[in-house]
């Protein structure tokens, strides 16, 4: 059987939405993003046909550090295992090399063996793993160190703090928001900074997003760093000061030192990930 990789249009939506609804349980988030993804503009999303039919999709999104990020891959049940979801990576580097883009990025659920196979098919590594911590229900974090946000002033010595800590190290120097890894260069960090997005307590740096999908909002931590007993004061005081956003999340590098501070103080992991990578130097 043909198959062909094209554009996305709004009319692929009913026979996709037909399948994907029932994935992860019927929790799947595609339905809620896809009018977004469509429209987006820093973005491109494809399909793959069979016999005319959309059987499989995927979202190429291009980020402010100059890579691409791939993400919402979908294969019709009954097309599993034909080689689509490689089509569909492959069409999305191409495109990627096209705009001079070298360094391309996706992630996966840490128990996901049969994603990590198709990722290997296409020559992506992975390159660091990460979890999410939330406070436990019976958590009530409230501030405990005076917190402040970086100042433009201060971007020389924020970026400087940032990457001497262990968890810019072990995490590849990304910081997570809304599932997707973006590197911390100093044009990302300047923008995060012009954003009130990053704090300081003590010698602790952290970056701090609101995310969400459809009506569905979230806040995230999405890097923290630097001294054990500062970083563990700083998450605590950020968690702690907005209650009108129930769900919180801190992002951390496997192996950082941060995650037993954080378990003892009462934190839970919720889920972890793996940070894949191909660059186009490498084939």
């Amino acid at each position: 059987m043909d198959f062909r990789v094209r554009p996305a249009r709004t009319e692929d939506k009913g026979p996709l939405m037909s399948f994907i609804k029932d994935v992860w349980g019927g929790h799947d988030y595609i339905p809620e993003v896809w009018d977004d993804w469509l429209g987006d503009p820093a973005g491109k999303m494809f399909v793959v046909e069979a016999r005319g039919v959309p059987v499989g999709m995927n979202h190429l999104k291009f980020l402010e550090d100059g890579s691409a990020w791939f993400e919402g891959v979908r294969v019709h049940p009954d097309y599993r295992g034909r080689g689509l979801a490689s089509m569909l990576g492959e069409n999305s580097m191409r495109i990627a090399r096209d705009r001079g883009v070298d360094v391309f990025r996706l992630t996966s659920g840490s128990h996901n063996k049969t994603a990590h196979r198709q990722i290997a098919r296409i020559k992506f590594v992975e390159v660091a793993r990460f979890s999410a911590y939330e406070p436990s229900e019976k958590m009530r974090p409230r501030p405990t160190i005076d917190t402040i946000n970086v100042s433009v002033e201060e971007f020389s010595r924020t970026m400087n703090q940032i990457g001497q800590t262990k968890e810019y190290q072990l995490g590849k120097g990304v910081f997570w928001h809304n599932w997707t890894a973006t590197s911390m260069s100093p044009k990302v960090v300047k923008d995060l900074v012009a954003e009130s997005a990053v704090w300081r307590g003590g010698e602790a740096i952290a970056v701090v997003r609101e995310g969400g999908e459809g009506s569905e909002r979230w806040e995230e931590v999405c890097f923290l760093g630097g001294p054990e007993d500062d970083a563990l004061k700083l998450v605590k005081s950020l968690v702690g000061r907005n209650s009108r956003i129930a769900k919180r999340w801190v992002f951390l590098p496997q192996k950082s030192p941060l995650i037993h501070k954080l378990r003892a103080e009462g934190f839970v992991r919720n889920f972890s990930m793996i940070l894949f990578e191909r660059r186009a130097a490498n084939g």
